[in-house]
């Protein structure tokens, strides 16, 4: 396959998940169905990646940043934890939108660095799959309060400060790429050496490094303005047409949720059985000793 080819499919891929996520803005269950199926069969995918490669102890581990993603998209998603949800929408979508960009700028990089050709199709697909999940989480299912902002910068913290542990082999040393990881590289500035020949500057390594920290603050912050803009105008909307906004959810929390509220519906019906069983035996009883009284008078 030649670089342009690749460029031409990643690119294409993107584009039509995109119309896709878009055309199913007024199904916001259906979207749901969607994003729950992909990411539980990522999650799945990659956890019985990670335990083959655990056991056949080749050195390969989940740490880059795209890695990592599929995980935080996968567990948030199946649970249902509404909490997480805007951290996977936006490590997805810039996983997503970053490998996008990158077959762009620099595709033969990517077949250079890829094992097969089947290898490569595998990275595309996931990649591709990360975008369409975290762009349907976006804007067809969460609704993300800036107030949380601090989860995803917490949790993007975490990611690089894990990843440095790998980088310095104190977490899993046999790791084979301990010296070659796209987020080291973008943390310390490096990444440049994809499109500029040669050893980078430590001026503009620092230049880098301040300038992908303010980009990232600065999506980070639309990110969450955006969503909550279009969360209220779907909200008007659904008002204006006098139809229910659908609050459907999906996952582990929500059905533990739903089974409690049950029990609690359950019990509550039994203890107003049981007082109504009482009511009726205590009104038997005041009308037996009116009826004596009665009689005796």
């Amino acid at each position: 396959m030649t670089a342009t080819g690749l460029t031409l499919i990643i690119v294409g891929i993107f584009a039509a998940e995109t119309l896709l996520v878009i055309g199913l803005r007024n199904h916001r269950k259906a979207t749901y169905i969607m994003v729950f199926v992909v990411a539980a069969v990522l999650l799945i995918y990659k956890s019985q990646e990670f335990i083959r490669d655990k056991i056949a102890g080749n050195g390969v581990y989940p740490v880059e940043f795209s890695h990592i993603s599929y995980f935080i998209l996968g567990v948030t998603v199946v649970t249902g934890c509404k909490k997480m949800r805007a951290f996977a929408s936006y490590c997805s979508m810039l996983a997503g939108l970053s490998f996008m960009v990158a077959s762009i700028i620099s595709s033969q990089s990517m077949i250079n660095d890829a094992a097969s050709s089947f290898s490569l199709g595998i990275s595309v697909t996931q990649h591709m799959l990360l975008w369409l999940c975290g762009f349907a989480l976006f804007l067809n299912i969460g609704h993300f309060e800036i107030k949380d902002i601090w989860i995803p910068v917490l949790g993007i913290a975490l990611m690089v400060g894990f990843s440095y542990l790998v980088h310095l082999r104190i977490i899993y040393p046999d790791f084979n790429k301990w010296d070659d990881m796209v987020i080291i590289k973008i943390a310390e500035g490096t990444i440049l050496s994809y499109v500029i020949p040669g050893e980078i500057g430590i001026g503009l390594r620092i230049f880098t490094v301040a300038g992908i920290a303010a980009l990232v603050a600065i999506t980070l912050v639309l990110f969450y303005k955006l969503n909550d803009k279009y969360y209220k105008y779907k909200l008007l909307r659904a008002y204006r047409a006098g139809v229910k906004y659908d609050t459907t959810e999906i996952g582990i929390f929500p059905l533990i949720e739903l089974i409690v509220r049950r029990l609690k519906r359950k019990n509550v019906g039994k203890k107003e059985a049981t007082y109504n069983c009482y009511q009726l035996e205590e009104e038997f009883e005041t009308s037996v000793k009116k009826e004596k009284v009665n009689k005796t008078v």
